[in-house]
């Protein structure tokens, strides 16, 4: 926490400042009336959702990312290092798709781009007016409209579309979905069991985001953007699913979706063909930092059996959001593990931080 607030300090310069922050005759609320006011919170909260959303679904390519890096080095252990999974040529890149980039959308392949480990040439983009998007196809970013095209070689796809939308888009692309590929969902009117049922999939994410009336009396800055909000220690940890801060958030995350994400990067470590020592090995450290006590075993997920070269069978997700399980129970009651796993949630965005305070602006450009 002490080196994110000195390295927010040394990037001050390159940080944009809002110079209306204190001069509230500047402020947007100064030119609406008493009736319009009163709308503000929705403001904040569309605000503190996208916010969310784009933090947690980058927190969660990462993990994906690392694994598939972890898994190549897995037969030269000495060379796992936290170097060769930095380096920006990954031997076994994570292949994400975003379908639909309208607001939500462009600032989820923002995100990705800034504080993931995705590479642009690694990133696609379907959307219906692909030649809007300029600033992502000069990064390297391959945008078109093609929604078979990009699931067919997505490992993860991030669904941003408008609810009108979704029933015609699963039926262009259900037949072409991977048993392999994850779909992360942000499109709010349809649960993960009406998504499981029109794209013919269970392996269905969709985050957990919900809000009350005490919530919203929490403080929010909607006047950042949502990479620059993200520089914020505090706002991060706001979005953690196991975060101790989220009490603190407008938009409050069900503790259920931290649970989901690691049955998901199970899931995907055996579509590798890892077996289920591997498996977990690889899930101990993405998650939690290779914690040596208090680790999540195999009989947290099955029941145990004596083949520890075996391999786990492919999770419902869908399900498995639906009901409660041993890994809900054991990361809910120990506080190592719970710890363990905002402190990699955090790490990946300090990692950000970190290369830019030794780059400089130069690195916007790299």
């Amino acid at each position: 926490m002490a080196l994110m607030k000195r390295l927010q300090k040394s990037a001050v310069e390159i940080t944009p400042i809002d110079i209306t922050h204190n001069l509230e005759s500047l402020q947007f609320e100064s030119a609406l009336n008493d009736e319009e006011k009163q709308l503000l919170a929705l403001r904040k909260r569309s605000h503190a959702m996208v916010v969310t959303a784009c933090t947690q679904a980058t927190f969660f390519a990462n993990i994906l990312h690392e694994a598939r890096q972890i898994k190549k080095q897995m037969k030269s252990p000495q060379k796992m290092t936290a170097k060769i999974l930095q380096d920006k040529e990954a031997r076994d890149p994570l292949k994400v798709g975003i379908i639909g980039c309208g607001r939500l959308g462009s600032q989820l392949a923002h995100c990705l781009l800034t504080y993931g480990r995705v590479n642009p040439k690694d990133m696609k983009v379907s959307t219906r007016r692909p030649e809007t998007l300029e600033y992502l196809q000069n990064k390297g970013v391959d945008c078109f409209h093609d929604n078979i095209k990009l699931v067919s070689l997505s490992h993860v796809v991030f669904i941003c579309v408008l609810p009108s939308q979704i029933q015609v888009m699963a039926e262009e692309i259900k037949e072409h979905i991977s048993g392999h590929t994850i779909l992360y969902s942000f499109v709010a009117a349809y649960s993960p069991q009406k998504l499981k049922q029109i794209l013919q999939t269970n392996q269905i994410l969709k985050p957990d985001l919900s809000w009350n009336k005490e919530s919203e009396q929490n403080s929010w800055d909607c006047s950042e953007n949502v990479n620059t909000a993200l520089e914020n220690p505090v706002t991060v940890e706001k979005t953690c699913p196991f975060g101790n801060l989220k009490s603190e958030s407008v938009i409050l995350t069900n503790e259920k979706f931290g649970e989901l994400m690691i049955f998901a990067l199970l899931n995907m470590c055996t579509s590798l063909r890892l077996n289920k020592s591997d498996c977990l090995s690889i899930l101990n450290l993405t998650l939690f930092g290779g914690i040596s006590e208090d680790k999540l075993q195999e009989s947290d997920f099955i029941k145990k059996t004596q083949d520890s070269h075996g391999v786990f069978p492919k999770f419902d997700l869908v399900k498995i959001s639906q009901i409660n399980t041993s890994v809900q129970k054991r990361v809910s009651s120990s506080e190592h593990l719970r710890k363990a796993f905002i402190n990699r949630y955090m790490m990946m965005f300090e990692e950000y931080l970190k290369r830019r305070a030794l780059l400089g602006p130069d690195m916007e450009e790299s």
